[in-house]
């Protein structure tokens, strides 16, 4: 069976973006196609921008491999607790 992005490791993604192996953007992809399949039951997402993903994804992807810091790329989640500017904290 093949792996989806979406199941790696922050380490595994890392690599893989670091080697050229997938880009951030496809990575994002498998998230939120993950995320669009389970949320309904699970309801983890107060709030997700798909397209602000994605553009964030392509805007990463254009950074040069010299550029890059060790987790390039490498999704992570802000509790909805936490304040985040432009946003409002449940």
């Amino acid at each position: 069976m093949l792996v989806q992005p979406y199941q790696l490791s922050a380490t595994d993604v890392a690599a893989k973006i670091r080697d050229g192996q997938l880009t951030v953007e496809e990575y994002a992809q498998s998230l939120l196609g993950r995320i669009k399949e389970r949320d309904p039951v699970v309801k983890a997402w107060a709030y997700l921008n798909p397209d602000q993903v994605l553009e964030q994804a392509r805007k990463l992807d254009a950074v040069p491999k010299e550029d890059r810091g060790p987790l390039h790329g490498v999704a992570i989640a802000v509790k909805d607790v936490i304040y985040t500017k432009g946003k409002s904290a449940r």
